[in-house]
């Protein structure tokens, strides 16, 4: 199932779920951002965290006018989970290879997937303390029964999710998408889809249709959406294709996956990226916890992955053996 938890991280993908178990916090944090790289954890937390997304209920559930608690928004997510399951099995599941013999998708899988996309998008902790951060009159709750007070809270968040969903789910489907391989092991965390450059903009639409987007979907796969500068004139990224991540691609991916974390970053256990990597920036800054330093700003090129080739499905369980100096002075 794709819908495992009810949290912002239930709309991970099962691939990189699967046997992840969060390790003890002792004040480890993430490896790597103003600490001791220390030892990978399939489950990192921040600095400074108590609990995990995970383990919060009534995240989205809302309360209405006349103070009646709803789920709308959890049975609208529950329902977009369960038609991108179907399509996420056509993109992950072939036997023999890597990169799906059925891309591109049809036009009724690219929506269905373009919709669970935009809700990946909306629905993360990231997005409501940046919307909580700009928001300048909070509405008066104190009148509200202590059961609903916290409920309510939620109401701006989801109703910027309802009033951005369609639109948002248009613009990306309207967007080419490459289907990537990384040789790189991929991270993913609780913002699953990296808007690179702009992910706080004030104007979330505007950044989903001018930005690279990046949507790890298991350990050695993903979903690009280049901009328009990253297309360019290459007419090939003008329309959907393959993408191979080869050397310091797979780590830039890396890279940008981490800076827009909020809370958690996730790996698979047995797909360990700390093994070859850690970060060197501080990330995205975060103003509402009064971050103020410069973003990290990334521009990547890459050279569409021929479509009469593969590449071959175990290469996403299995890694090449580690190469001796001797093989790297050939």
């Amino acid at each position: 199932m794709v819908g495992l938890l009810t949290s912002p991280l239930r709309l991970l993908c099962p691939c990189l779920l699967a046997g992840v178990k969060e390790e003890g916090t002792g004040g480890m944090g993430v490896p790597g951002r103003g600490r001791g790289s220390g030892r990978a954890q399939p489950v990192a937390r921040r600095p400074g965290r108590r609990a995990a997304p995970a383990a919060e209920t009534g995240y989205y559930w809302g309360i209405s006018a006349e103070g009646v608690p709803h789920h709308h928004i959890e049975e609208l997510f529950t329902s977009l989970e369960g038609h991108a399951e179907a399509v996420l099995k056509v993109i992950l599941n072939d036997p023999n290879w890597a990169l799906t013999p059925h891309w591109p998708l049809r036009p009724d899988q690219r929506h269905v997937l373009a919709w669970w996309m935009a809700a990946q998008n909306l629905r993360t902790t990231r997005q409501r303390k940046r919307l909580a951060h700009q928001q300048t009159e909070a509405p008066d709750i104190t009148d509200l029964p202590q059961e609903v007070h916290t409920l309510a809270q939620n109401n701006p968040h989801l109703r910027y999710i309802v009033e951005n969903i369609v639109t948002l789910a248009l613009i990306l489907e309207a967007r080419p998408w490459a289907l990537g391989f990384s040789d790189m092991c991929l991270l993913t965390s609780d913002t699953p889809i990296a808007i690179w450059n702009r992910p706080d903009d004030e104007d979330q639409l505007r950044a989903a249709a001018l930005s690279d987007i990046l949507l790890p979907l298991d350990p050695h796969r993903f979903l690009f959406l280049p901009g328009p500068a990253t297309r360019g004139t290459d007419r090939r990224k003008h329309v959907d294709h393959l993408m191979h991540a080869e050397g310091t691609i797979g780590f830039a991916l890396v890279d940008v996956a981490y800076d827009v974390a909020d809370q958690f970053v996730i790996h698979h256990p047995e797909h360990d990226p700390w093994k070859h990597w850690k970060p060197d920036s501080p990330g995205q800054p975060k103003p509402w916890d009064g971050q103020t330093h410069s973003a990290p700003q990334y521009i990547l090129e890459y050279g569409v992955f021929p479509p009469s080739q593969n590449i071959e499905r175990r290469w996403t369980v299995e890694h090449p053996p580690p190469r001796s100096p001797d093989d790297l002075h050939l």
